[in-house]
């Protein structure tokens, strides 16, 4: 995850637009518990999902600015929550393993998915970031919206109702 998040962010060098506090809270590996997590990373999933919308919504229309707007405002919101899912959650977990070995596998199965959907959405955003637009491209954009929509929603599932539950106070 750690490496996916560095091409994002550049190699580890301070993105543009990251405040320093953001950059400095993002290096700085974190192990507490944080009562306020998992609420926040829900807030951001339902703030994902809004911003998706947005883009389906404007890439039906053929709107060209609405629609790079609406996935510029995705994609940061998406680099924002991994990292501090990244920091917080599975640097917790990390940090501060479940005795229980099931609970171990299940919290390393769900942090394997991440990479692959990680990867997933890395290329779908590199993809319509980087290119120049053109109505082949867009039209392209509009047949890849569904099954990533799809993935996006099922990795949320998933971290809601089996990674999440996981996270609790742990002694040290």
């Amino acid at each position: 995850m750690n490496s996916l998040l560095k091409r994002w962010f550049g190699r580890g060098e301070r993105a543009e637009g990251v405040s320093a506090s953001q950059y400095i809270s993002a290096v700085r590996p974190r192990g507490d518990y944080r009562p306020d997590l998992i609420p926040t990373l829900q807030a951001e999933h339902r703030e994902l999902l809004s911003l998706f919308a947005d883009l389906e919504r404007s890439s039906e229309q053929g709107d060209e600015p609405a629609c790079r707007a609406a996935l510029d405002r995705f994609t940061r919101v998406l680099q924002d929550h991994l990292l501090t899912e990244n920091r917080h959650l599975y640097g917790y977990f990390s940090r501060h393993a479940d005795p229980n070995p099931d609970v171990s596998r299940q919290v390393d199965a769900m942090s394997a998915d991440m990479m692959r959907v990680g990867k997933m959405l890395h290329r779908f955003i590199t993809t319509y970031t980087r290119a120049t637009w053109s109505a082949a491209l867009q039209a392209q954009l509009r047949k890849d919206l569904p099954p990533i929509g799809e993935v996006l929603v099922h990795r949320i599932h998933e971290e809601e109702s089996v990674l999440y539950p996981l996270y609790s106070p742990r002694a040290t």
